[in-house]
């Protein structure tokens, strides 16, 4: 079973809202409604997905290099546990702006397979552990990194690939058991634990590879700011060194300034109501329905089974091993906050935000709002739980589905208001 929030259907969606614009249209034409969509559309994509992106690139590249220290450090006898600690932070950090980024996985996320190459579970231990008792495997991994990656199969590849490694029933593993004589059970498979820290660290350069990708795709570069020779050097890195796109297909344009072109010769968006639209649907209220009836309600809602069984549902949980579930969900639902207020971190709307435009031309936000906030209070509950795979089925579980589902249905109003406009 792999990460499935229905990737076609989010394509489907993004094409159906986007078509070519033969003619474009003179600014001064725009009506005040369109001209404060585009202003809320120029205020979303540098504020929220440049920003998340480039913070993203920043801790995948940390982490990138913190488990390559790690490695270096094991075999040299010298990691201590205050290594792993650290280490277990900088893995929190990168896993948290992926998680505030599934807002808009509509863009170069799922055109180009990166959310399922670098976010699919449940991992295949077995697997994973039957490579890496192969020395040779091991061998190639350590020497080429990346290039190698394809060694270790694609179910145990990006964050979930790491966090096993990393994490045992919720807390980071000691020092020790990444010597070169330590040694972990896997799936009936001895594993060397420095094999192990060898994989993380290949794996590790992939998803850095994958998420300088996600920038570059989207942010041209003179909106980074005072980033933008590291975007230009990221995106070198992503063309020329691992050959993956960075530009949309045809257009030559980033995903960034395709939807800032909106209305205009060369756009796939026709018009900002079709790109506000996008936002709020293929973006916003995607992530919203997954969290809610994939993420949380597989497991919740299972039969009991096998606990080996990595196919029955009732295992189908994200982040199992930092039990930081209620974690990430939150995070989800925060990336949908900072889509409608503006900006990141936003914890009330800019000006130039699509709430504002909502709340300015006549839409009733009132119930936008509560229901954002219902459904974030209901993950702080859950959060206050434990751990989601130790508490499947509290009724805060139950109350915190309703809560996502009910802002979801809000979204999708707000959505079918912006249509008729």
């Amino acid at each position: 079973m792999k990460k499935c929030f229905n990737l076609i259907a989010v394509a489907a969606v993004a094409v159906a809202l986007c078509a070519c614009n033969g003619g474009g249209r003179n600014p001064a034409d725009l009506s005040k409604e369109d001209a404060a969509m585009k202003a809320a559309v120029e205020q979303y994509v540098p504020g929220v997905i440049y920003e998340i992106y480039g913070n993203l690139a920043d801790e995948a590249e940390n982490l990138h290099s913190a488990l390559s220290a790690a490695k270096a450090k094991a075999k040299a006898g010298t990691l201590k546990d205050a290594d792993m600690e650290a280490l277990k932070e900088t893995f929190f950090a990168a896993r948290e702006w992926w998680e505030k980024s599934e807002a808009f996985l509509f863009g170069a996320a799922t055109v180009y397979k990166i959310d399922p190459h670098i976010d699919s579970w449940p991992l295949d231990k077995q697997a994973l552990a039957k490579n890496l008792v192969n020395a040779s495997v091991v061998s190639d991994l350590d020497e080429e990194g990346s290039g190698a990656i394809g060694l270790v199969g694609q179910d145990a590849l990006g964050f979930h690939g790491i966090e096993f490694i990393l994490f045992r029933n919720g807390a980071v593993r000691k020092a020790s058991e990444f010597s070169a004589l330590a040694i972990d059970q896997i799936a009936g498979y001895s594993v060397s634990g420095l094999s192990e820290l060898i994989s993380a660290a290949a794996v590790a350069e992939d998803l850095m590879g994958y998420c300088f990708e996600l920038q570059a795709a989207w942010d041209p570069e003179d909106y980074a700011f005072d980033y933008d020779e590291e975007v230009k050097t990221r995106r070198a890195y992503v063309e020329d060194v691992l050959e993956l796109p960075t530009a949309m297909d045809g257009s030559g344009m980033t995903f960034g300034e395709n939807l800032m072109a909106t209305a205009t010769l060369g756009s796939t968006y026709k018009a900002w109501t079709t790109a506000v639209n996008a936002i709020l649907v293929a973006g916003c209220s995607n992530i919203c329905n997954e969290v809610a009836n994939t993420k949380i309600a597989t497991a919740h809602n299972a039969a009991p089974a096998d606990p080996n069984d990595v196919t029955a549902p009732v295992n189908y949980i994200e982040s199992p091993y930092s039990k930081r579930s209620f974690h990430d969900f939150k995070d989800n639902i925060l990336s949908i906050q900072y889509s409608l207020y503006g900006k990141n971190g936003a914890t009330a709307p800019e000006k130039n935000s699509i709430f504002s435009f909502l709340d300015r031309f006549g839409y009733d936000v009132k119930p936008l709002k509560t229901r954002l906030d219902a459904a974030l209070a209901s993950l702080d509950d859950c959060i206050a739980l434990g751990a989601f795979v130790d508490n499947l089925n509290d009724k805060k579980v139950d109350t915190a589905i309703d809560a996502i589902n009910a802002l979801d249905e809000e979204l999708n109003k707000a959505a079918s208001w912006v249509l008729e406009r």
